[in-house]
């Protein structure tokens, strides 16, 4: 039976602007005091600001901040940088208490950061927030490698909100959210527990649906397993779970409850004498097998079998997990074998092709060879690759990006600057290609250039680390202009 909600809560979205709040909607926000009479807390982590700026803003703007939720709060902000989860898994404890005061009858507002932030007239903010991020931004501002960002597009975890000339952008709150959960089930929590957490969290909060799905697609990933002669290695992770039912021959399954053994699980307790205990095993410590050596190793399918696509699958897996020589064979096996489909050389670039679903797109696997060689240390041979993926799409933006630092890395200064400014040419408002160009134009001592860059740069980032290096730029040079005019 489905659980109705008191008449008195509003469910919350933390992806909807504050049309779905009249009285935010209406509050004068040229008021000096907009949360003047107002008991506010916060849940959740925030994505803005950390929790003590927050109280201070509070403060500044008429209210009173308090840490604990009570019948004096009238305002909790949920925070928008992931769900409101604790350390193992459950529901925010602020929010079920104010839930439960709500239904008493208290009048609290579940407010999301995005319109308290509107509310006190921080709307530069919230744009933050609500923008759409590259792979690239999105791997400074969440120090999550730009490799996990992609291999969560290719399952689906995440979804680009748009592409432009096949660069993609996502909503940052959805990958923040798929970043707590993954960090969450890697700590241990039981995927049952955050299922039971996020439908307990649509009570009071919309857009729970698709961190349910999100979580559907962790789990599966995780759940492929390789076994061997000492338990059973997660090929994704490279991480060792004890399996003290052991076969002879490796081999691929499915580990239906990742918090026991992965062996059979009807066998008779104590039934193997000589099977190792786990104190016994645990003393001996797990033994450790190449991951690369486990997958060629698998005898569920030949590897003379397969696909482009799957060895295109397989050279990504391999460059997440960090075997590039190995990642290097494998996408090179994978542009054989559309050489061979399409009837041109193995060496020549191959045109892009419409059904990425039967072929992998022949610029995406020269892409990925590039990084992958880059990454073994190869980086002449890795900017070849990146022209054979701009020969291929020729408006490929990344292709363009990522070569033209390589050529900044090798002081190829012309190549470099020309390959990034036809970057921008193609997409005037990438950031990627403004910072590197920025920083390409200052390595050259032409900083008076690269100031315009670095102005351009943060109209579309102005989070993370390289936002405040551009601020930083952006003073000098206001400080160095009257020294100038003298």
């Amino acid at each position: 039976m489905e659980s109705k909600l008191p008449e008195n809560v509003r469910r919350v979205s933390p992806v909807t602007d504050s049309t779905e709040f009249p009285e935010l909607k209406n509050t004068e926000l040229n008021s000096s005091l907009p949360l003047s009479g107002e008991c506010v807390t916060f849940t959740g982590t925030l994505a803005s600001m950390v929790h003590r700026e927050a109280a201070a803003l509070v403060e500044t703007h008429g209210g009173r901040s308090v840490q604990s939720v009570s019948g004096a709060v009238t305002m909790l902000v949920v925070g928008e940088e992931g769900w409101p989860l604790e350390e193992d898994g459950e529901a925010s404890q602020k929010l079920k208490l104010t839930t439960q005061l709500v239904a008493d009858g208290a009048e609290i507002r579940v407010v999301s950061e995005s319109d308290w932030l509107h509310l006190i007239g921080l709307n530069e903010r919230r744009d933050e927030i609500q923008r759409s991020y590259t792979p690239a931004m999105l791997s400074r501002l969440l120090n999550v490698p730009v490799g996990i960002i992609r291999r969560w597009d290719r399952i689906g975890l995440i979804k680009p909100v748009r592409r432009i000339s096949r660069l993609p952008y996502f909503d940052y709150r959805e990958v923040a959210s798929a970043q707590r959960l993954a960090n969450l089930l890697n700590e241990g929590v039981r995927a049952e527990t955050l299922e039971r957490s996020l439908v307990e969290l649509s009570m009071t909060l919309t857009g729970t649906d698709r961190s349910l799905a999100q979580l559907t697609l962790l789990v599966q990933d995780e759940k492929i397993v390789l076994r061997d002669a000492h338990g059973v290695l997660n090929p994704r992770t490279g991480q060792r779970l004890l399996d003290f039912g052991v076969e002879p021959q490796l081999s691929l399954h499915v580990e239906h409850d990742s918090n026991q053994p992965a062996g059979d699980a009807d066998a008779d307790e104590g039934s193997d004498a000589d099977e190792p205990t786990a104190e016994q095993a645990y003393d001996e410590g797990p033994i450790a097998i190449s991951i690369v050596e486990a997958r060629l190793k698998l005898d569920d399918r030949s590897m003379q079998e397969w696909t482009a696509d799957e060895w295109f699958n397989e050279g990504c897996r391999l460059s997440e997990e960090g075997a590039f020589e190995s990642a290097v064979n494998a996408f090179r096996n994978c542009l054989s074998l559309l050489a061979t489909s399409s009837g041109g050389a193995s060496g020549e670039p191959i045109q892009a092709v419409e059904d990425v679903g039967v072929y992998p797109d022949p610029a995406d696997v020269h892409f990925h060879l590039a990084d992958a060689l880059y990454r073994a240390g190869k980086t002449e041979a890795a900017i070849e690759r990146y022209h054979c993926a701009i020969e291929s799409a020729p408006d490929f933006i990344e292709a363009w990006t990522q070569l033209g630092c390589l050529q900044t890395e090798c002081e190829q200064w012309a190549a470099a600057e020309e390959a990034l400014s036809t970057a921008i040419k193609i997409h005037d408002s990438n950031p990627d290609a403004l910072l590197h160009y920025a920083q390409l134009l200052d390595q050259m001592q032409r900083g008076d250039e690269a100031i315009g860059y670095w102005e351009k740069y943060l109209r579309y980032d102005s989070r993370g680390p390289w936002a405040d290096h551009a601020r930083g730029r952006l003073d000098e040079a206001a400080k160095a202009t009257p020294l100038l005019t003298d």
